[in-house]
């Protein structure tokens, strides 16, 4: 055996060990590439001190030999640079300072909340007597004063787009054209037309509930990372899932979903927005759809807070092609149900915004 097939063998089983043994460890995928390109780039050395010299070279071949050296240096840096995820100290502790600001807030905000309280239960049991003499004197003309609001609050969409970089998913998905220049996850511009926000929300809990068509590989290697539902609070993520579901360019290249762990072959889901003409959503708003099917039935459902609603239609197999209406304040739109009955992979659903007159 020569002595470079035994410096090949034994960087092989370096790189084994690297590989198994970080993960063991804990080291996420990209450390362990980097520990095996690392052993990669020993062997190279090491095979260089046992390679022929070359031929002396002199002038111009000399000359275009050392231009080519270094150009093949070059390409192999910036291309291995490139292919790490780039991080800059200081935006990484701005992150995470705006993570732990926001939930020092929320508990500082509690711890006052209940102090407030105790303090006017204690004032309203010392003049409760006080307090019911003077309101039944002058409550004609008592005026409560509305408490001034935040002008500097974030809305739920807002915030989402805030949680999206936070948590730096624009590392393996982009948006508007912002984002990773590498195929690690999809394009989401078009992603509110194609998923609702419960199946958004449930995809970042647990990326194995469904994936992108086209990324079936990073699927199956488990690309997106399944730890968010530790890291992530419910209101974060619902945030986050509000923001991704307003995503609606039917000119983006996002591709469909292929469900994974959900039954996509019973009922019927429409969803979307109802806005008033300024493009804010309207809560508390119901929503009615209603398939024009022999014996079909009709449902209905309620906006949230963002004006977002979801219903679900008992439609089936033989209900494909059905016409159905959307309606909410008076204004009504239709949809034609168009969905394979032979699919198994694809969900029954239907994006439908409606925009109504503001209240």
């Amino acid at each position: 055996m020569s002595a470079s097939i035994k410096k090949i063998a034994v960087a092989a089983v370096l790189a084994l060990a690297a590989w198994f043994g970080s993960g063991a460890l804990g080291f996420p995928h990209v450390f362990q590439a980097m520990f095996v390109a690392y052993v990669a780039l020993g062997l190279a050395v090491f095979l260089l001190l046992d390679a022929p010299p070359m031929p002396r070279l002199s002038g111009w071949a000399a000359v275009a030999a050392l231009l080519g050296f270094y150009l093949v240096l070059s390409v192999m840096y910036i291309g291995g640079a490139s292919s790490w995820p780039q991080y800059d100290p200081e935006v990484e502790k701005g992150k995470i300072e705006k993570i732990l600001k926001r939930k020092r807030v929320v508990v500082l905000a509690e711890q006052g909340r209940v102090e407030t309280m105790l303090q006017r239960v204690q004032a309203l049991q010392e003049n409760s007597q006080t307090v019911m003499t003077r309101l039944g004197r002058f409550a004609p003309s008592v005026q409560v004063a509305e408490a001034p609001q935040n002008q500097g609050a974030l809305t739920v969409v807002e915030r989402g787009a805030e949680v999206y970089d936070l948590y730096e998913c624009y590392n393996c998905h982009k948006i508007g054209g912002k984002g990773s220049v590498k195929k690690r996850g999809p394009i989401l511009d078009n992603i509110g037309s194609l998923l609702t926000v419960n199946d958004i929300k449930q995809k970042i809990f647990d990326p194995t509930y469904l994936y992108a068509e086209g990324f079936e590989k990073e699927h199956k290697k488990g690309r997106m990372p399944d730890k968010y539902k530790e890291l992530m609070t419910e209101e974060e993520v619902l945030a986050l899932a509000t923001y991704l579901s307003t995503l609606k360019d039917p000119t983006a290249e996002t591709p469909k979903p292929v469900f994974v762990k959900a039954n996509v072959e019973h009922g019927f889901t429409v969803f979307g927005y109802v806005r008033e003409p300024s493009g804010r959503g309207l809560p508390g708003a119901e929503v009615h759809a209603m398939p024009r099917v022999k014996g079909g039935h009709g449902a209905s459902g309620k906006t949230n807070e963002s004006g977002y609603y979801e219903i679900f239609l008992h439609m089936h197999n033989e209900n494909a092609g059905a016409t159905v209406d959307v309606s909410a304040q008076g204004v009504k739109k239709t949809f034609v149900a168009d969905y394979d009955p032979s699919d198994t992979i694809t969900r029954r659903q239907q994006s439908l915004d409606l925009t109504v007159a503001a209240q």
